[in-house]
Parts: structure tokens; sequence; C-alpha cells
């Protein structure tokens, strides 16, 4: 299983306030595989983008967020705030996940809990879009918010 970058009783808090689901704890380790991933494919595209550029950093603008990703990191930021996630703690974990050989700028270094924990609140976004009704996370709901951001992100 996944390590919880974002401790266990703040995570189920923030995924209750953004997505009002409630998630046990192997629920949540399942979603954190998800966001390992979908962090790898971010900043796969990110090297790309940057590459293609022949920047010697990658900045923020290489990563592709799309508004609907904006949006939910606003939420996520606002929701982080109230709940004082420790930032530092995530952003040494993501660092050590994140590939490739050229660079991160500040900015991208700064940004990169938030990108982590809005892509765990968009998880749960996308459970919720499918089954509007369910108020605990299953293994099947997991596997479908897979397929969909594997489709989009």
């Amino acid at each position: 299983m996944a390590e919880m970058v974002i401790p266990y009783p703040q995570l189920q808090k923030i995924l209750e306030r953004t997505c009002e689901l409630a998630v046990i704890k192997p629920r949540a380790e399942e979603m954190m595989e998800i966001v390992e991933k979908k962090l790898a494919d971010l900043f796969e595209v990110a090297y790309e983008n940057a590459k293609a550029e022949r920047s010697s950093t990658i900045k923020l603008r290489h990563i592709p967020i799309t508004k609907g990703f904006r949006n939910s990191l606003n939420l996520f930021r606002a929701v982080i705030e109230d709940e004082k996630v420790q930032i530092e703690p995530i952003r040494k974990y993501v660092l050590r996940k994140i590939p490739g050989d050229i660079p991160l700028e500040e900015e991208v270094v700064n940004e990169l809990p938030i990108i982590a924990g809005t892509l765990f609140v968009l998880v749960g976004r996308v459970i919720k879009a499918l089954h509007p009704e369910i108020k605990n996370v299953y293994p099947e709901h997991i596997e479908e918010a897979k397929r969909v951001l594997d489709y989009t992100l």
C-alpha cells in the first residue's frame, strides 16, 4: 500500500468537506496509489513540455493544469488552511516521487503539496460525480475514478 502523504485523520476531513465522502484508511491508501500515478503522469507531460521549449527547468506552465483542476486546487487550498495541514512533509514526499532530470523551479516546488492534495480531491470528486448518492467509498468506486482519471488526466 502507498504511504499516506496527508495524515489519515486530516484526509478524512478534507474528503468530507470537499466531496461529502467518508473513507476508511485502506480506501484512502488505494486513493493514494492513484494520486502517485497521476502525479507522475503530470510531471511526465511537464518534462516533455520543458524539453520542447528547451527550458532548463520545469515551470508551472509546463504542468498540464486544466480549469477544472485549478478549481479543485482552490478548493483544496481553502480546506487545508482550515484543517491546518502541514505542507512541508507533503513537499518532501512528493519531491522523492517525481521523476525526470530537469530541475523544478521554486514556484513548482512550492506548489507540489497543493497539486498532490488536489489529486486526492479530484479522485473524490470523480467518485461523487459518478455516484452522487453515496457517502462511503468502496473499492469499485476507486477503480471507476482511476479509469476516468486515466482517460482525462
